[in-house]
């Protein structure tokens, strides 16, 4: 019989669990102005990225170590530079144990880290969590998440010249994409490990719906950092425009690396904005009107247990 899991109490160290286009790298940004606090960006999804090229590779069994694998990761780490356009991937931050062995050594006082769920969609690696840590997870309604990814996957598509069917807006079909990120099934994923959480890490992590992040920040922003055992002051509501600050984040790359097509709007902004309307059923294109669809019922029983303001 497993164990009930202990509330963990606030000790200035967050993970925020995420799928893309839920204002993660705003919140990010948002994070970076208090002092002492390191920000990590999505250590675990780049040894999520390594392990995906290393199965397509044919390796069977994906090392979760770096030692003793040197070779496997350093072969492996020009794929994925590939994958993300960098030059600059260093090998041995691709290892999951490394990543837990970084965030938990850390030397700074505040630690934030946000990363995508199906990093830990495999059990195998949830063994790697860090010690320590609180564990958030935002949430953001399905249509406004696959709608907006569905434009941002066009635009990086266009942009690195890997469209796969000569698309134009208008016929890009987010279905044809997403390889090793299992788009379709992203909800599902982030769900799966927001339940894992509850039942064997911590009982009541917390879930903080973007609307309601964007709609009311100085309400949200006081209780998180009191879940999660951050300083807070309302200097955390407004940030400098400058995208210079991710220059200051960790990233299992050397340096920051060029996302513009899905980063640029957040990495540029000052502040939380009201957020958009969920857009009507029949605005939806077919692929968006599947995908959400199947998210609706992960996405509502989290909505359930989210911060209330």
């Amino acid at each position: 019989m497993t164990e009930t899991p202990t509330v963990i109490p606030p000790t200035g160290r967050a993970i925020l669990w995420m799928t893309p286009r839920m204002i993660s790298t705003a919140f990010a940004k948002c994070m970076s102005g208090i002092a002492d606090c390191e920000v990590w960006f999505e250590p675990f999804v780049f040894c999520h990225v390594a392990a995906a090229a290393m199965v397509a590779e044919g390796i069977r069994e994906v090392p979760m170590s770096y030692e003793g694998k040197e070779g496997e990761f350093g072969s492996i780490s020009s794929k994925v530079a590939e994958m993300i356009a960098s030059t600059n991937v260093v090998p041995e931050r691709l290892a999951f144990a490394t990543i837990q062995k970084l965030l938990e050594d850390s030397p700074s006082r505040y630690v934030f880290s946000k990363d995508e769920s199906i990093a830990m969609s495999f059990e195998s690696r949830r063994q790697y969590l860090p010690k320590g840590y609180r564990h958030a997870f935002i949430i953001r309604h399905p249509r406004l998440v696959y709608d907006s990814f569905r434009k941002a996957a066009f635009r990086a598509s266009k942009l690195n010249g890997i469209l796969k069917y000569d698309e134009t807006e208008d016929t890009f079909d987010l279905r044809n994409y997403g390889d090793g990120f299992d788009v379709a099934d992203t909800f599902r994923h982030h769900h799966d490990f927001w339940q894992y959480i509850r039942q064997n890490v911590d009982p009541s992590p917390l879930v903080i719906s973007s609307e309601d992040l964007l709609n009311n920040p100085e309400k949200i922003l006081p209780k998180f950092c009191e879940a999660m055992g951050y300083p807070y002051s309302e200097s955390l509501l407004r940030w400098n425009a400058s995208p210079d600050v991710i220059k200051t984040w960790k990233w299992p790359t050397a340096q920051e690396f060029s996302n513009p097509a899905f980063l640029d709007t957040s990495i540029k902004s000052t502040h939380f904005v009201s957020p958009k309307p969920v857009p009507a059923w029949e605005d939806l294109t077919e692929d968006i009107r599947e995908m959400a669809k199947n998210a609706m019922p992960f996405y509502e029983e989290m909505y359930i247990h989210r911060l209330i303001v």
